[in-house]
């Protein structure tokens, strides 16, 4: 879909479960749980009836790969404490470690809030991408 509306088409195409299980090479089932969780998440528009199908809820310029991860699998979190907090796991209240898991999420949910999907449908789109976040602050703590 976000290929195709560089063309004109993705915004406006209708495309059906099977049609995308085709051009995608995924089993049907597995195509039509991704797109109910893309509906669920207001990344996806559905209808019904005989012109019926899936299309993108919006320009591909304003979708990013965390929004279409966390409507496929929750929060981005890498370990549980750092997203329902240090006191939900056992030994939290002695972990050193929370603080470092934090920003390594933070990192990654910034890093995957700057791509978005009409990057990913260009080769070398999330290359770019990953370039431009780390130039646009100097200041940015690095580890060096």
């Amino acid at each position: 879909m976000a290929t195709r509306s560089d063309r004109g088409e993705g915004l406006k195409q209708v495309y059906s479960a099977p049609e995308i299980s085709n051009l995608t090479g995924l089993a049907l089932p597995n195509v039509s749980k991704i797109l109910k969780a893309l509906v669920r998440g207001d990344l996806l528009e559905s209808r019904r009836g005989v012109q019926g199908g899936y299309r993108l809820a919006r320009d591909p310029r304003w979708i990013t790969v965390q929004q279409m991860i966390e409507a496929l699998n929750g929060p981005i979190s890498l370990t549980e404490c750092v997203d329902a907090g240090p006191e939900v796991c056992g030994i939290g209240s002695l972990c050193p470690l929370s603080s470092n898991w934090k920003y390594i999420t933070n990192r990654i949910r910034k890093t995957l809030g700057c791509i978005t999907l009409e990057q990913m449908a260009i080769p070398g789109g999330v290359q770019l991408a990953a370039v431009t976040v780390l130039d646009q602050d100097p200041q940015e703590e690095r580890d060096d």
